[in-house]
């Protein structure tokens, strides 16, 4: 009697865009389905249509899927994990679905292996540590009204406001202004009111933050400033965690986001600053692909999540009869 084997599918979920990943290789990329940054309608429409693409691959065979994303509050996950597991099941997919918080699986996967500090800046940003024994220690998340310090959205509203600024006599005159102008077609006070206007702002404000680091490059001072005022955040957020979670030798970072890939020297920077003045073992390693991380995870954990992340940071549903932990 022949047995099929379970396949593994992912998917990396985060403010901005969306990947998917099979064990086979295949790969899809969409656009955000976090409520908050296109709201629940859109977000619904493209999930269900990206799992139903992952189904139709797998030809009705039972998997295993992890997905990561931004939006599940861990405090209180449960209307996320119920409209995620109600969409897993609307598109035909039978197994297990593992979700998680899209940080979660580069705290789990190599390098770190669940002991260290993963650090997220993207469209938000946020940190968990754990030193591979007790409940990881958490800092940010909290979308970005609360909690988008050192982010790509952080990042692109003070460029905003600095162009502004500077536009109107209150600040520093800034290069910022004529690359903001120049990279969206529009002067920077109708930008500003052209963003205020749309109903989900954060991934086209998040958008901005590669040109304040073109400009910060370029040398201009203020954009700089808006970058030091980042990496500091950001050095603050492992600062937080690695104290909470007890870190105190052989620890390192992963560094995952849009943030990091997109501006090398912003990396750099901070994985400088995380070895010199947070004392980490070794160089953080910037993770390239996040959503081969999450496979990587689900991976080494193919049994169930630690029980030390279990039900606060993992949690898994059976899909159409599957068994779930």
């Amino acid at each position: 009697m022949q047995v099929r084997t379970v396949r593994n599918w992912v998917i990396d979920a985060g403010g901005s865009c969306t990947t998917a990943l099979l064990d086979d290789g295949t790969r899809w990329r969409e656009g955000s389905v976090n409520p908050a940054s296109v709201g629940d309608p859109a977000a619904d429409r493209a999930l269900l249509g990206l799992l139903r693409a992952i189904a139709r691959r797998l030809g009705g065979g039972r998997s295993t899927g992890w997905l990561a994303t931004a939006a599940v509050d861990a405090d209180e996950p449960q209307r996320e994990l119920d409209r995620l597991a109600r969409l897993a099941e609307r598109s035909g997919l039978t197994g297990t679905l593992v979700i998680s918080r899209d940080i979660v699986p580069l705290l789990l996967a190599p390098p770190l292996g669940g002991r260290g500090v993963a650090v997220v800046s993207g469209t938000g940003s946020g940190f968990l540590a754990s030193d591979g024994i007790r409940p990881p220690a958490s800092a940010g998340g909290c979308e970005y009204l609360g909690s988008d310090e050192g982010s790509a959205f952080a990042l692109g509203l003070a460029g905003l406001r600095a162009a502004v600024r500077g536009g109107d006599g209150r600040g520093t005159p800034t290069a910022l202004a004529r690359a903001l102008a120049e990279h969206t077609g529009s002067p920077v006070p109708e930008l500003a009111r052209r963003l205020a206007t749309e109903p989900f702002p954060k991934a086209a404000v998040a958008a901005l933050s590669a040109v304040v680091c073109r400009c910060w490059l370029d040398g201009d001072a203020v954009a700089a400033r808006v970058v030091r005022t980042a990496l500091g955040e950001l050095v603050r957020g492992v600062r937080a965690v690695r104290d909470a979670a007890g870190l105190t030798d052989g620890w390192s970072a992963a560094l995952g986001g849009g943030v990091f890939h997109g501006c090398p020297a912003f990396a750099e920077a901070l994985r400088h600053r995380i070895v010199t003045e947070l004392g980490a073992d070794r160089p953080p390693v910037v993770v390239d692909d996040p959503v081969r991380a999450v496979l990587a995870a689900l991976r080494a954990h193919e049994h169930g999540p630690p029980a030390s992340l279990a039900g606060r940071w993992v949690w898994q549903r059976p899909l159409g009869g599957g068994e779930t932990r």
